[in-house]
């Protein structure tokens, strides 16, 4: 907060003590401050904002009490209801408890025979004239369904009390886990090690080679393996014979029958030869 210093200059020090000393004026003199009286305006606008806030707030007590009264009732009807359901539920598990399959099959034939004689009695008052025709065709035709489905009903339960069968349980107990099934340790090798050997088909031969077609020229080793020569008890073969080894005859050897000349090379074979001198290095030449 800055102070206007101009006002204190011409003043003497006997006055400026005397200023110290009195605290009112030095208030007043605050008060008449342009930042105190901006702070005061501001206080006086936030204090007429809250003002109008807590008005408009109030005309919504009303609603929020009827709320509130809303509220308490329907939790009070939410115990009533929880009370009500707990009640019906034990009962319920009582009943479920002791029934049995007989006393359901005794109650039940007591119904039937209850409806069968109000049909028989409807009947004979239609007989008798005491019934219009449109209401007892309407209410002899619901009595008489409602008849049949419990006169099934009762022969269900017979048979079920024939068996010895019981009703279902409700257990409130959670369910157990089933029990779990070891398998048995698998084996090492594969099952097809384990299996009997297989029987394998056996080979069958291959077929002969197709003959020649028609129109083409056969080959000198085709006719040869074809045609065998005179005198021979089986086919020649399709290869054609290897030439002897004739070699160079030496003067007055002479040729033995059924034996070919031996192998003999027409040159003779070279000399060893002497190699080549060597000269001895020059200095300053690369070899």
């Amino acid at each position: 907060m800055a102070v206007d210093s101009s006002k204190f200059n011409h003043l003497p020090l006997s006055q400026l003590n005397e200023l110290l000393e009195d605290d009112a004026k030095l208030g007043q003199m605050a008060q008449e401050m342009d930042e105190v009286q901006n702070v005061q305006l501001n206080k006086e606008m936030t204090l007429a904002g809250n003002r109008s806030l807590a008005e408009a707030n109030l005309l919504y007590q009303p609603k929020m009490d009827n709320l509130k009264a809303t509220l308490t009732q329907k939790y009070q009807e939410l115990q009533t209801l929880m009370e009500s359901h707990q009640m019906k539920k034990t009962k319920l598990d009582q009943q479920s408890v002791n029934a049995s399959l007989e006393t359901l099959l005794a109650l039940l034939q007591a119904e039937g025979a209850k409806i069968e004689e109000e049909t028989e009695n409807m009947a004979e008052s239609f007989l008798d004239g005491g019934i219009q025709m449109d209401s007892f065709i309407d209410e002899y035709l619901t009595k008489r369904k409602l008849a049949h489905l419990r006169r099934v009903k009762i022969e269900k339960l017979q048979e079920m009390v024939l068996k010895g069968q019981r009703l279902p349980q409700v257990s409130m107990q959670p369910q157990s886990r089933p029990p779990e099934v070891t398998q048995p340790p698998s084996s090492s090798y594969p099952a097809a090690f384990n299996n009997p050997p297989a029987v394998m088909p056996r080979r069958a031969v291959p077929p002969p080679p197709p003959p020649a077609q028609a129109g083409m020229y056969p080959t000198p080793f085709a006719m040869a393996a074809h045609q065998a020569p005179p005198g021979l008890p089986y086919t020649a073969s399709p290869c054609p014979p290897v030439p002897s080894r004739v070699g160079y005859q030496m003067p007055g050897q002479m040729p033995q029958p059924g034996y070919p000349v031996p192998y003999t090379p027409q040159y003779p074979p070279a000399l060893p030869q002497r190699p080549p001198q060597r000269l001895p290095p020059n200095p300053g030449f690369i070899l």
